[in-house]
């Protein structure tokens, strides 16, 4: 079986944060002070959703990886992604907010990465899966390797 990770149904606890607190947990990502209020304003809208978040073993399961959410908090969620997008190392859609719009109701929009939360912005409210990690060579022990048949050769044999 291929690995799966994690799977929980989760809210997040991202409002209320000062700038003071968003500039020390960004701490040396060369972020601005209009970056931070992106970040707080991407919190703002992110806060309270329920959604489905993962958990991998690629990252020790230290981050939160976003997997799906419902309809009712698509408005919110396309808001928050829109002002983490204002962020983004290589912007496509810095002060381009209809574009952004555009491009997500038409299923066009791809944030070219993860997005994840901290475990302190997470509460956890349902397991949905667990984590099912690949078992290797299981076949391989299970079956036992059959031998080649190789011809022997003719000898010969001189008298």
């Amino acid at each position: 079986m291929k690995y799966q990770p994690k799977i929980i149904k989760c809210r997040l606890k991202t409002g209320g944060k000062t700038i003071d607190e968003i500039r020390e947990q960004n701490k040396g990502q060369g972020l601005t002070y209009r970056d931070f209020e992106n970040i707080q304003k991407a919190y703002e809208e992110f806060d309270g959703v329920v959604l489905l978040l993962s958990l991998w073993d690629y990252d020790n399961h230290e981050s939160y990886h976003v997997y799906g959410w419902d309809d009712e908090v698509d408005e919110k969620m396309m808001m928050g992604i829109y002002h983490a997008e204002q962020t983004h190392p290589f912007p496509r859609y810095k002060g381009k907010k209809e574009e952004f719009i555009a491009d997500w109701k038409a299923g066009k929009y791809d944030p070219g990465c993860p997005i994840c939360f901290e475990k302190e912005d997470v509460e956890e409210l349902e397991v949905i899966r667990e984590e099912v990690k690949e078992e290797v060579g299981k076949e391989e022990k299970a079956k036992p390797k059959k031998k080649k048949r190789t011809k022997k050769k003719k000898k010969n044999r001189r008298h």
